[in-house]
């Protein structure tokens, strides 16, 4: 959920946020009406810059999207069964 707050707002508020604040909330922090600022938690955070780094790269990208073709067509195998297959 998105809610908005004055800039002046947070400043009075920003120790109180951390207990307000849950994984898929931000704070659009305005100045004079204008959105400035995205506050939000730090996993969201590190979540969506993950996110982005790896659609960035064409490697990783498209090694997630063949890992969800397989998930998609049952063709992934359970952990025990891979360990199982290993000659260690």
């Amino acid at each position: 959920m998105v809610r908005q707050m004055s800039i002046s707002e947070t400043r009075r508020r920003i120790t109180s946020l951390e207990g307000e604040l849950s994984v898929e909330d931000t704070i659009s922090i305005t100045n004079h009406g204008k959105e400035v600022f995205a506050l939000l938690r730090w996993d969201s955070y590190e979540s969506i810059a993950e996110t982005l780094e790896l659609l960035s790269d064409e490697a990783g990208y498209a090694e997630l999207k063949e890992g969800i073709r397989q998930l998609e067509a049952g063709e992934l195998v359970g952990l025990d069964e891979f360990l199982s297959g290993l000659d260690v």
